[in-house]
């Protein structure tokens, strides 16, 4: 009986130990854990400032695959950032070269590229996915103008140093009827009078638009 206790007392040290010996993967586990959702709570943290919020009315949002953060005046976008507008609501933006960006209602755009470096090839790109939107374009355009291009779902427009506005209509059905994705633009009057001009392109060719 003493031997069948002793060996069922090392069965269960042995079992005691292996369990212990595990025990410290746990506080591994819930470190990675936190590092992870610490990452998803910053995803900006390793960017570089692209520009900021200069007036919201209603409600916008800066959102990524797994996070989404309401917008303030204030609020600093990032190169790659995915903006959204809520109903009702307006998003003014100031980027570092001067480059203004205004989207109307339930909009959506997302910062492609920001990159003031001389030897960029895309200084600014941007992409609006949806809605009304406005723009006026700053330093980088009037650097080198084929730094700068907006891509619509339809088509891109080349900036040659403009105050364009437009709107992104997503595919969708009404009636039982599709309506494919369209786009419209417009070249605005430049406040010092000055000449501008878009190329507006896409898989079937590209136009000029030199007259607001």
């Amino acid at each position: 009986m003493k031997y069948l206790n002793r060996m069922s007392s090392n069965k269960i040290n042995h079992r005691a130990g292996s369990v212990k010996a595990r025990q410290p993967l746990r506080p591994i586990i819930a470190g990675l854990l936190v590092l992870i959702c610490a990452f998803l709570s910053f995803p900006a943290a390793a960017k570089s400032p692209a520009g900021k919020v200069t007036a919201i009315e209603g409600e916008a949002w800066v959102a990524g695959t797994f996070w989404k953060s309401d917008l303030e005046v204030g609020s600093i976008i990032y190169s790659g950032d995915e903006l959204s507008t809520g109903e009702d609501s307006r998003l003014n933006m100031r980027f570092l070269d001067k480059t203004f960006f205004t989207l109307g209602p339930e909009a959506k755009m997302k910062v492609d590229a920001y990159d003031e470096s001389e030897d960029a090839v895309l200084g600014f790109g941007a992409s609006i996915l949806k809605g009304a939107f406005r723009f006026v374009s700053g330093l980088l355009s009037k650097k080198k103008p084929e730094s700068m291009s907006v891509s619509l779902t339809t088509a891109t427009i080349g900036v040659r140093g403009t105050h364009v506005a437009g709107e992104v209509f997503e595919r969708r059905e009404e009636n039982g009827v599709t309506i494919e994705a369209s786009a419209t633009v417009t070249l605005l009057e430049d406040e010092e009078g000055k000449d501008t001009s878009i190329v507006v392109f896409n898989d079937y060719g590209s136009v000029v638009i030199d007259e607001p």
